[in-house]
């Protein structure tokens, strides 16, 4: 068992009209492919952990008949909670706290994290899971690869230009020291089991996308290390490299490639 590393709590401050608008969604495949694992019944309840702008919440609504969704970025809350009413989505209940210690009542049939349960501290928080949970209820933890993950040519130059620009702006330290060796030594499956739940399994789901230019450019001003708080008055130097880079590689500016999204499902013992 690693000790958990610490992130800081404003890492996305200021980004979430980017995050909501430059994050691809998640395939209809795998919330399909969840809520038939899960066996998660329309009359349920859903929460929603570290729930950004919506991305899991707002997708799922239909499949629950409430949910309720919490993020410690009260920007990212309130802009949740804007798009659902724009949507006339009335069954998403959203709530400014951490997911170590909001205080929920009720129980749940599905707890779902998406692309965060590395940034929480992750003992604490499946433990709070179990609570939650009614019998045989499941949590999943989502996931979506970054866009310089997958191997093309013009992956590789953004992956190197994303380097590039963190040693630039020297933001490193905005991941805590240990992260990658605490993953690796003490994986979330590792967690959850440790939390008493019975683990499932990790199902993936391989895609092929197009990202633009301004895609890619609003993508990295969704990200916790290179945001426009952290660029400042270097925003323009920044897209104008970023632009010089991939457009050298690929003159069209028509960016594709594979890109995986997967989810790790653990549920709660029956009683």
């Amino acid at each position: 068992m690693a000790p958990d590393v610490e992130f800081r709590a404003d890492l996305y401050r200021g980004t979430a009209a980017y995050y909501d608008r430059y994050r691809k969604p998640y395939p209809d495949a795998l919330f399909d492919d969840l809520i038939r694992r899960a066996r998660a019944a329309p009359d349920g309840r859903l929460l929603d952990l570290a729930c950004g702008t919506g991305q899991i919440s707002l997708p799922l609504s239909g499949r629950f008949a409430s949910v309720v969704a919490v993020d410690q970025e009260d920007e990212s809350v309130a802009y949740g909670r804007a798009k659902s009413s724009r949507f006339g989505i009335g069954n998403i209940t959203w709530v400014t706290g951490s997911a170590e210690t909001v205080d929920l009542g009720g129980r749940f049939e599905l707890v779902t994290v998406g692309n965060a349960f590395h940034r929480l501290r992750r003992d604490a928080v499946a433990s709070r899971m179990r609570s939650w949970l009614v019998p045989d209820g499941g949590v999943a933890l989502i996931w979506g690869d970054m866009p310089w993950v997958g191997g093309t040519g013009w992956q590789e130059e953004l992956m190197r230009f994303f380097i590039d620009w963190v040693a630039r702006m020297d933001v490193a330290d905005r991941v805590p020291q240990g992260f990658e060796e605490a993953m690796r030594h003490d994986p979330h499956e590792s967690v959850l089991r440790r939390a008493g739940f019975d683990y499932v399994g990790k199902f993936e789901f391989p895609v092929e996308q197009s990202w633009s230019l301004e895609e890619l450019t609003g993508y990295m001003y969704s990200t916790s290390l290179l945001n426009r708080a952290v660029l400042r008055e270097r925003c323009a130097a920044f897209e104008e490299d970023l632009a010089g880079r991939l457009l050298e590689v690929d003159p069209t500016g028509n960016f594709s490639g594979p890109a995986s999204y997967a989810y790790e499902l653990a549920l709660a013992p029956a009683r």
